[in-house]
């Protein structure tokens, strides 16, 4: 391992990372795996790019050093980030897949039990089957969510960081109600968000905020568009702070002018379904039984919850800022909550044809409930 400044964390975040995804590898009987995913290659190396759009891996032995494949025009990257010793960059001209195949016969890992991410965006079925076919002599083994074990629990230093990017997400979401008015653009409210956030210390973003007035706001995910904002206009905005690829986001509805009824009762019903939620949240529960409390609350008001109630949320790189593939609080999942997971809790109401209405926080799990990492006024803005 090579230790230097550049590293997020100390190199024992690092070496306690390593150990604990080695010992994993031993009960799955992997002598080398393969870590193609973005955050995940971040979470154990340090590594980070916008440009893992091209193919960026890492094979990490059981014993011995690990040896990266970048892009060559990202090895510098590897070497500024990540305490990775040992890489075989290729060029644009080459395929990544037969240097991965030339160095398994270097390190004397060509007839191994090798371990790989098949669930992977960056991972495309005609590169595994490159590979494959240019390593047949080596024993291929799908260790999807191997390295996401590791990432569901954060340590002490990962929620510092998220508490460093939740000050940014206060202050960018405070930017964006400030500049909400009737004739303000969502541009100008993005623009102010975006100002706000950076100036605040968030780097890149996974995504960029969500500004969404009047009946966009119940599109999912829209975002700026140059809409002008009307009086009567519910106004929906998101965003997330960022401090070395951690995340924690926020999410507020205001509405420019008198809100009329039934926005307020959509506001009453999503924040009763967020108390209900945090009711029951502490370690010990399954995933699941936040997200039904809430599912109930709306079921008796009669209206349909417009997602699941939760995500993991931590370590993110386009396209998307959440980990709720790891672990989502909705019906099915019984995965069991543990402290120091952390989660963007986020009940909202979609009324079609006029906007959304939600309240969120990041939140991290304890032993008896929860610790708000993000903290801002849960109730709508009003613009009068």
């Amino acid at each position: 391992m090579r230790n230097h400044n550049g590293l997020a964390f100390p190199i024992e975040e690092y070496e306690r990372r390593l150990l604990a995804l080695r010992n994993r590898m031993v009960e799955n009987e992997i002598d080398v795996l393969l870590v193609t995913t973005p955050e995940n290659n971040c979470y154990v190396t340090g590594y980070e790019s916008p440009g893992h759009f091209r193919f960026q891996g890492v094979l990490i032995p059981l014993d011995g050093e690990p040896v990266a494949i970048p892009r060559q025009l990202e090895d510098s990257g590897v070497q500024a980030y990540s305490w990775v010793e040992i890489r075989r960059p290729y060029q644009d001209v080459d395929d990544p897949m037969a240097i991965i195949a030339d160095t398994l016969h270097e390190f004397g890992w060509y007839n191994k039990r090798i371990g790989y991410e098949k669930d992977c965006w960056f991972f495309t079925a005609t590169q595994q089957e490159r590979l494959f076919s240019q390593a047949d002599t080596a024993t291929w083994i799908d260790c999807s969510g191997i390295v996401e074990q590791g990432r569901i629990i954060k340590s002490d230093l990962e929620i510092d960081l998220m508490r460093q990017a939740s000050r940014a997400s206060e202050q960018s979401l405070q930017a964006g109600i400030d500049a909400t008015k009737a004739g303000a653009t969502e541009n100008e409210i993005a623009a102010e968000m975006h100002y706000r956030l950076i100036k605040a210390g968030s780097e890149w973003t996974a995504i960029a905020p969500f500004v969404a007035s009047g009946y966009r706001g119940a599109i999912g995910h829209a975002t700026w568009s140059g809409r002008e904002i009307q009086q009567g206009d519910v106004v929906m905005l998101e965003v997330a702070g960022c401090k070395r690829r951690y995340h924690s986001a926020l999410m507020r509805s205001g509405f420019v002018g008198d809100p009329t009824p039934d926005i307020v009762q959509a506001e009453k019903i999503v924040l009763e379904a967020f108390e209900e939620m945090l009711k029951v949240m502490k370690a010990g529960v399954p995933a699941s039984e936040p997200h039904n409390v809430a599912a109930e609350v709306f079921k008796q008001a009669g209206v349909t919850q417009a997602s699941r109630s939760a995500y993991s949320i931590g370590i993110a790189l386009s396209p998307d800022w959440g980990e709720g593939h790891i672990i989502s609080m909705q019906p099915d999942d019984q995965q069991i909550l543990r402290p120091n997971m952390t989660f963007h809790l986020l009940p909202w109401i979609q009324i079609e044809g006029q906007g959304g209405i939600s309240v969120s926080e990041t939140i991290r799990i304890t032993e008896d409930g929860c610790e708000f990492l993000t903290d801002f006024s849960r109730r709508m803005f009003v613009i009068s």
